[in-house]
């Protein structure tokens, strides 16, 4: 009996496992004539070619399905796959349930005399692309470091056949119809297993969904607050510092309460309403607008008193309501957040403005990590002339 009992409960285990799968049979799957199946096809295949090609030119990983299927394509010789080790179920009882962290801010303990010292190397920019250089004056081929170094006429080649292909009317019927036809299979596994998935989950230990860690990807950190928070600290600020010299116009310094008094505006007036800074749907596609929400009261100097890491408090109060936003992170523990922040390349000293920012403010937080990037905006800037050639951007 103890035998038979143990037979059954495998059998059940196994049952549970298996989901249900439906399998779509016959040769027109994709909704598109077989021409223009088969020129999207060709056309889709070259685009991995090349996305594979600039992935190990950037030492990046790459989908190792994708690969092997590229691979019997490319009529190359297929590479012996590495057996890799199946991580342990993080709910295995001797996992750790929480990493240890740092408590410690990471600058308190920086020695500047500790710090590496100069290797030497130099970097020149060659056709827009960065080179290295063993010497630092002898910049020449005898000193340059052998690396692959992507040439300038084959990227403008590979980049203009890639904008072809997104101006390719049968490519997009395709991977327009693909894209419906995956999210109809996954609806339809959704419908088929969702008792068995939501089973699954309960068995995991010491997890459910307000304990296991969320990340908040592509949040810029000038609207990483809500509109509430963001109004309190401003009133906060008006009750507290309405005597701090924050702008200067007209070559005047003005206080925090003059500001406002010049915009015949009193903390009382403040509202949620009075912000507007909440995108709706009005501003989707609508970059125009998008960026008008991120000025308090539609005034661009509220913009640069209480949301820029540059401006006459040093970014004192935009550092202050970040760490407020982390210390609501920390107390909830298990919520993370990937803040932007944006370096426009106009001049060189905006890396150092920056760290200066991040390092004075103590900007600093377990559950935040910092992600920097550059707005396409060279075709303003060469229009103002601000700028000679994009190269310089990168040389920024």
């Amino acid at each position: 009996l103890v035998t038979v009992d143990h037979v059954v409960k495998e059998r059940d285990v196994l049952l549970e496992r298996e989901f249900q799968k439906v399998s779509v049979s016959g040769e027109e799957k994709c909704g598109v004539p077989f021409t223009d199946l088969l020129d999207a096809a060709k056309s889709v295949v070259k685009a991995l070619f090349i996305r594979e090609k600039y992935m190990a030119l950037s030492l990046q990983g790459f989908c190792k399905i994708t690969a092997r299927y590229l691979q019997e394509l490319g009529g190359k010789p297929q590479e012996p796959e590495e057996d890799e080790e199946v991580p342990e179920s993080p709910g295995a009882t001797e996992a750790a349930l929480h990493s240890p962290f740092q408590r410690r801010h990471p600058y308190e303990t920086c020695d500047p005399q500790a710090m590496p010292p100069d290797m030497g190397f130099g970097l020149q920019m060659v056709d827009g692309v960065v080179h290295v250089y063993n010497e630092k004056e002898v910049m020449d081929k005898s000193t340059e470091l052998d690396l692959t170094y992507l040439d300038l006429l084959e990227f403008v080649a590979d980049m203009n056949v890639l904008m072809a292909l997104t101006i390719n009317g049968p490519i997009k019927s395709f991977c327009y119809r693909r894209l419906q036809y995956l999210s109809s299979k996954f609806q339809m596994h959704v419908l088929l297993n969702e008792m068995k998935e939501l089973a699954a989950q309960k068995k995991v230990p010491h997890r459910d969904f307000y304990n296991i860690r969320k990340v908040d990807t592509h949040i810029h950190a000038s609207s990483c607050m809500n509109q509430k928070h963001l109004l309190r600290f401003i009133k906060r600020a008006m009750k507290k510092s309405a005597g701090e010299i924050v702008h200067v116009e007209h070559g005047r310094e003005q206080t925090l309460k003059e500001v406002f008094e010049n915009m015949n505006l009193t903390a009382f007036d403040l509202s949620v309403d009075t912000l507007d800074m909440h995108a709706d749907r009005n501003t989707f596609h609508r970059f125009d607008k998008f960026n008008t929400k991120y000025n308090p009261i539609g005034e661009s100097v509220l913009r640069e008193i209480f949301i820029k890491t540059d401006n006459k408090v040093s970014g004192k109060y935009f550092a202050h309501i970040i760490k407020e936003v982390m210390a609501d992170l920390e107390e909830s523990k298990y919520q993370n957040a990937e803040l932007r922040l944006s370096i426009y390349g106009r001049c060189r000293d905006e890396w150092d403005s920056l760290a200066k920012w991040a390092v004075q403010h103590k900007v600093h937080s377990n559950n935040v990590r910092w992600l920097i990037q550059v707005p396409r905006l060279y075709d303003v800037y060469r229009t103002k002339n601000q700028l000679a050639s994009s190269q310089e951007i990168g040389r920024a």
